[in-house]
């Protein structure tokens, strides 16, 4: 119970980027470690009365690409399914449960990711879950869990825009989150951070049921604040290295996607003012990145 509290109160910090009053109208005790989102996600898509043509996946930096924005740029539909703490088996999940809900549909996927990529790790909301349990096997739960919708994503899956800090606020946030990051490199860039495709087995699964399904999904580094960005490429940024790696490995044994290196805000036309947090792009970035990633996406997105 003191783990689950305490992440709560994390998760609610982070919702502090969207308003207090917005992060106090969830309904969920604090037992529910991540605030009802995948529960929500899935409940919204058991919702959905047609196939979106584009599912959005990844983490919390993904929850901000509006569907709306998706649809204008591609002229396709799109479902957010982004959640906090986003792993590559919530993303298994959420393609294999749309997949079940539409089998006929021909659904492009984007997939937003940090240079870790895809840890074999399973959330223990998406654990609890019903609709999960089929395809997660052993790494499902028979528990009971006890979240509850939450009221912070529309029908599609994107976010119910609140409110949010000044452009004061957020700055101040911004060069907080920084400068604690930027202590953190020197002594982090010292460790070789390989990542083992026997310990990637969700990220697998996922790449090739999309494969199968004849979808070559789009995979996208997130952005990094410029001055973080600089500080771990001066140290080696070897999280950066073992993800090319990785990568290269995918692709020699088979795995089909596209890549789109954005962690360089520069590339896509992204502004330092418009980071929400150190980590996290607000709307607007956000826009101008899909932006880009619907140019550079080679059809993927419109098949």
């Amino acid at each position: 119970m003191r783990r689950a509290a305490i992440l709560a109160v994390l998760a609610l910090l982070v919702l502090g980027a969207a308003g207090t009053a917005w992060a106090l109208n969830n309904p969920n005790p604090p037992s529910c470690t991540d605030l009802g989102d995948r529960l929500t996600k899935l409940k919204l898509i058991e919702q959905l009365s047609h196939a979106p043509h584009v599912l959005i996946l990844g983490s919390s930096r993904a929850r901000v690409a509006a569907p709306a924005t998706v649809q204008k740029l591609t002229g396709r539909s799109a479902f957010n399914a982004g959640v906090r703490g986003g792993t590559a088996s919530d993303e298994y999940v959420f393609t294999r449960v749309l997949a079940q809900q539409f089998p006929k549909a021909k659904t492009a996927y984007l997939i937003f990711t940090d240079v870790g990529i895809a840890g074999d790790g399973v959330n223990p909301e998406m654990a609890d879950e019903p609709l999960a349990r089929p395809f997660l096997g052993s790494d499902a739960s028979s528990n009971t869990t006890t979240c509850v919708p939450n009221s912070y994503y529309l029908p599609d899956g994107g976010l119910a825009y609140p409110p949010g800090l000044s452009a004061a606020q957020r700055a101040q946030r911004v060069a907080k989150g920084v400068a604690q990051t930027l202590k953190s490199i020197p002594e982090e860039s010292k460790d070789a951070r390989p990542i083992d495709p026997a310990h990637t087995q969700y990220f697998q699964r996922t790449l090739a049921f999309m494969n199968a399904q004849g979808a070559t999904p789009v995979i996208v580094l997130n952005p990094i604040y410029p001055t973080v960005l600089a500080a771990r490429e001066k140290y080696g940024f070897p999280e950066r290295k073992a993800a090319g790696v990785y990568l290269t490995w995918l692709r020699k044994h088979g795995y089909r996607f596209v890549l789109l290196d954005c962690e360089n805000i520069k590339i896509w036309g992204g502004k330092a003012s418009d980071f929400w947090n150190v980590d996290h792009v607000d709307r607007a970035n956000m826009d101008r990145m899909l932006r880009y990633i619907a140019g550079h996406s080679h059809g993927a997105l419109t098949r």
